[in-house]
């Protein structure tokens, strides 16, 4: 925006989100917030912070909320999302060790490796997390980077 009065040009501000879909095999870690109104499984997301490339975000956001480590993390696709002034960022990354996870819950309330097979369609194309989900549950998602 401009101001007609004295030029001042005023430019968005706009948060860069990751979304990560950690693979172990033929699950995926399906995770449910602790807080906010969307109870609904999701996958793991979070904030950039200044300094950090989307691939530190997307590490340390993994080992934050769910205490795991992961490799092979390969982008899927950006969506830009208004309701938080937001560009979500996805990414699939593979399961690197133990498959034990370490709840943070202050973030989520509940992290779990879903089989393919018990994913259930959404029908819903609205989000980029429903979208990567339906990905997976479709195997139609970039194996490697």
């Amino acid at each position: 925006m401009v101001c007609p009065s004295c030029g001042n040009i005023i430019y968005p501000s706009i948060a860069p989100v990751v979304i990560v879909g950690v693979i172990n095999g033929d699950k995926l870690l399906m995770t449910r917030y602790s807080q906010g109104i969307y109870k609904n499984l999701a996958l793991v997301a979070g904030f950039m912070e200044i300094g950090e490339t989307m691939e530190d975000t997307v590490r340390r956001e993994v080992m934050e909320e769910v205490g795991l480590e992961i490799r092979n993390i390969r982008y899927y696709k950006s969506q830009p999302w208004a309701f938080s002034q937001s560009v979500l960022a996805g990414f699939f990354a593979d399961l690197a060790g133990s498959d034990q996870i370490k709840l943070d819950l202050t973030e989520l309330s509940e992290a779990v490796w879903m089989p393919r097979e018990r994913i259930q369609e959404s029908g819903s194309s609205l989000s980029l997390t429903y979208e990567m989900i339906e990905a997976f549950r479709r195997m139609d998602f970039p194996l490697s980077a």
